[in-house]
This record gives structure tokens, sequence and C-alpha cells, in this order.
């Protein structure tokens, strides 16, 4: 897998998670994954998205680009959320350590509450998850 893999849909998800907590839109997510069920994980973020449909060249590009990740990464193995960046008690940046057989990926979630219900307001992953802990681990060298 290139460095440069890297995929970014803008989706709306009103109507998956109440007031609750966004985790049940991740976990949902992740457990479609799991399962293999890749068109069925993107179903699930853009059944209810009134700004992009669900035959979007967004949305088909991506529904294509995860179909392909066991060709090129091997089995999915686990996720564990890395990182929680909350603003207020609205918004979230989550980043996901996602594993598969050849190597880890990193997943960026993006959700946001304007009312009562959670939104995705962004997907995107990437293999550049390793070069970017070396970075930083180099950076820590020279402190």
């Amino acid at each position: 897998m290139t460095k440069g893999l890297i995929l970014l849909a803008m989706l709306l998800f009103p109507g998956v998670c109440m007031a609750e907590g966004y985790e049940r839109i991740t976990e949902r997510f992740f457990g479609y994954l799991e399962q293999g069920r890749t068109d069925e994980a993107i179903d699930l973020l853009s059944s209810t998205n009134e700004w992009v449909g669900a035959n979007t060249d967004q949305v088909i590009h991506l529904k294509d680009q995860l179909a392909r990740l066991s060709n090129l990464v091997g089995e999915y193995l686990f996720h564990e959320m890395i990182l929680e960046q909350r603003v207020g008690s609205r918004y979230a940046h989550l980043i996901y350590l996602v594993g598969y057989d050849r190597q880890p990926l990193r997943f960026e979630l993006k959700v946001y509450r304007p009312g009562d219900q959670w939104r995705l307001q962004g997907v995107s992953f990437d293999a550049n998850l390793s070069d970017d802990v070396e970075k930083l681990a180099n950076q820590r060298i020279l402190e």
C-alpha cells in the first residue's frame, strides 16, 4: 500500500445515535469492517445523509477502496482508539489504530452533534501512521 493512500469522504450521519454518545456509530462502523462487510459500513454512514447520496462518486470510491483493503493489507484484526480530541461537548476528532495482517492503518473519524443526534462529519484512512510515529520518535531524540 502506498504512503499516498488517503481517502476523505465528507459525510453527514444523522439518526444513528442519540445524545448517549458517538461510540455506537464508530462501533457499528468497525463491526462491519471486522465482518468484511465494507459496503454496509459505508451504507451505514451514508444511509441517512441528506447531503451525500449513496451513489455519489465519493461514496462509490470509498466503497471501492475499503473493499480492496483485504487484498492489500490482509485480514482485519482489531481497532483501538489512540486519540480522542474533543472540542466542547459537540465535536470530536477520533483517531483509531486499525490492525490488519500486513500492517496497521490509521482511520480518522470526525463527529459532530448540532442537536440531539451525532453525525459523522468525515472519514479518512491511510497507511502513514508508522511514518508519523517514526518522525515523532526522531524528534524526541533531539529534545
